[in-house]
């Protein structure tokens, strides 16, 4: 059963450092060879903050600082689901981003097999460090795969 009671939580708030290394890298995992992803300042490839909570953060990170222990288990699948960057500016290598996620919406689903689907959706807003100002705000969905009981 989806733990609708983590609906309304906030996972926390960490710190990234936008670095140059990681932003080339990521680039060129995508097969993107535009230079303007190796310069000192450049620009972050536009789903570059899915991972920044796992590179460059000054914190923990990962998966939207969603409780996975407590989403684990026998006949669980935890799979990938959607995600969506929504900017109001774009952040640049040296740029120290601080994002708060907020656990913003729990549902699941009755799989035509008889088991479940449940949805874990995260928003992550991305604010300047040095300025408060707001960059982005990052969406993304978690989805467990349940298994029907036999």
């Amino acid at each position: 059963m989806a733990l609708t009671e983590l609906k309304g939580e906030q996972t926390g708030t960490q710190r990234v450092v936008i670095e140059r290394g990681p932003v080339r890298v990521f680039a060129d995992a995508l097969g993107d060879d535009d230079p303007v992803y190796r310069a000192d300042d450049a620009p972050v490839p536009p789903t570059f903050p899915f991972v920044m909570s796992y590179w460059g953060s000054l914190g923990t990170g990962g998966a939207a600082g969603l409780p996975i222990e407590k989403l684990r288990g026998p006949g669980r699948a935890i799979l990938h689901g959607e995600q969506e960057f929504e900017y109001l500016s774009w952040p640049h290598v040296g740029d120290i981003l601080e994002g708060t996620t907020t656990i913003t919406d729990v549902y699941e689903k009755e799989r035509p097999d008889g088991g479940k689907m449940e949805f874990y959706v995260t928003e992550t807003a991305w604010k300047q460090v040095d300025s408060g100002a707001p960059v982005l705000n990052a969406r993304f969905t978690l989805l467990i795969m349940v298994r029907p009981q036999k």
